[in-house]
């Protein structure tokens, strides 16, 4: 038996693990929660007033695997019978190593990072750095760039790239697994970012707004244009969509609402809803606005909102919730009481908000005390999580 073919096989009878089997009763059996870099985001199937603990999910970044495994970034995002091998062996570990609620499925996600949506645009992607795919340092788009008002992904150059590589891990994978072609997971604001330049599009919106518009309808069109490419190339319908949006702090609620929630609306709409909301940025201001999308399966209140309860005091109705703390800052430089207060303490801001359907979740990990204490610290967490859970009842 092949390498590929064991790690499968582990997988296969780890799913059917009556472990599994308990990790998987807590969510909804949504299509794919495996979104967005490939980590699970997924839906509660129960609320706080079953009187049962909320789920919790423990995240780390994949270069934290490089000195465990031997992972080899450069070659993970480059050959396909690698990539197939080293994300098996990610999910095990993660399922082995942490006794969070986060369930093993046979769904396995092709994803290149941030770089998908502005890399399908013509933006420059560099994969032989020996990292994770990054942007080449020029924008693609100035003042005087002529956008395309259609688009043909069937001869897309970065996807003349992605697709032989999907059928790769596809053809090895078997039927069994369900190997999934990239979404577009990125909002508006987000590959705005990508193909303007961060500094060129943020004075755009005071400087030059007519350009930033043109630009975010731009990129609205484009993932429209790109789901309906991706129905048709897979023979699957549209589904709802994700809106990653980077850094959305750095612009006042004012200017989200003026220039981004409309277009983020329209893909909502288009889609039929929005499955994962998200933002690196602390946007406790931004959320009464953030919160007039009608449809959100779940908000991310990420990991810079350290004041949850400013947070949730902004929603205007009952939201399906992925509460994140930072793990550098509540699990890695700090002791087990301190990062026990910290998730107590966001506890009693969901009682006391009201909130009553939610995930506690540590993100962001990477490297810090070395690989393996890093490892221990954040299965550590999960035992912390359990015990503030049961000093703090919903």
């Amino acid at each position: 038996m092949s390498v590929i073919a064991s790690l499968l096989d582990q997988v296969h009878r780890a799913c059917e693990s009556a472990e599994n089997q308990r990790r998987l009763a807590l969510w909804e059996s949504r299509p794919f929660p495996i979104r967005g870099e490939n980590q699970w985001h997924g839906v509660p199937a129960y609320d706080t007033d079953s009187g049962r603990p909320m789920p919790v999910t423990a995240e780390c970044l994949d270069k934290i695997w490089e000195p465990v495994l031997g992972l080899e970034m450069g070659r993970y995002f480059t050959e396909p019978d690698y990539f197939l091998e080293y994300h098996l062996r990610m999910r095990l570990e993660k399922f082995r190593r942490f006794a969070d609620d986060t369930p093993l499925t046979r769904d396995i996600p092709v994803c290149f990072g941030v770089t998908h949506e502005a890399g399908m645009l013509g933006q420059k992607v560099l994969f032989t750095h020996g990292e994770e795919p990054t942007f080449a340092k020029d924008p693609i788009v100035d003042e005087s760039s002529e956008l395309p008002g259609s688009f043909d992904f069937d001869r897309n150059e970065y996807l003349a790239m992605v697709i032989p590589f999907w059928r790769r891990v596809k053809e090895l994978a078997g039927q069994e697994f369900n190997v999934l072609f990239p979404e577009w997971y990125r909002g508006p604001q987000g590959v705005a970012l990508y193909i303007r330049g961060f500094e060129n599009f943020s004075l755009d919106l005071y400087l030059n707004p007519a350009l930033a518009h043109r630009v975010l309808r731009y990129v609205t069109e484009a993932a429209k244009a790109y789901a309906l490419w991706r129905s048709r190339f897979l023979d699957q319908p549209l589904t709802k969509g994700d809106l990653f949006n980077d850094d959305l702090a750095i612009m006042s609620p004012k200017t989200y609402a003026d220039f981004f929630l409309s277009y983020e609306r329209e893909l909502s709409d288009f889609y039929g809803g929005i499955a994962y909301w998200h933002s690196c940025g602390d946007v406790t201001p931004h959320v009464p606005e953030i919160h007039k999308l009608p449809d959100i399966d779940l908000l991310d209140f990420g990991v810079t909102m350290e004041d949850k309860a400013a947070g949730l005091a902004g929603l205007a109705r009952p939201q399906a919730l992925e509460l994140r703390g930072f793990a550098k800052r509540h699990l890695q430089e700090s002791s087990d009481q301190e990062a026990r207060d910290y998730v107590r303490g966001i506890l009693r801001s969901c009682r006391q908000a009201g909130a009553k359907r939610y995930v506690l979740r540590s993100s962001g990990m990477s490297l810090l005390l070395g690989a393996e204490k890093d490892l221990a610290r954040l299965a550590r967490w999960v035992e912390l999580v359990r015990e503030a859970q049961v000093s703090e009842k919903p």
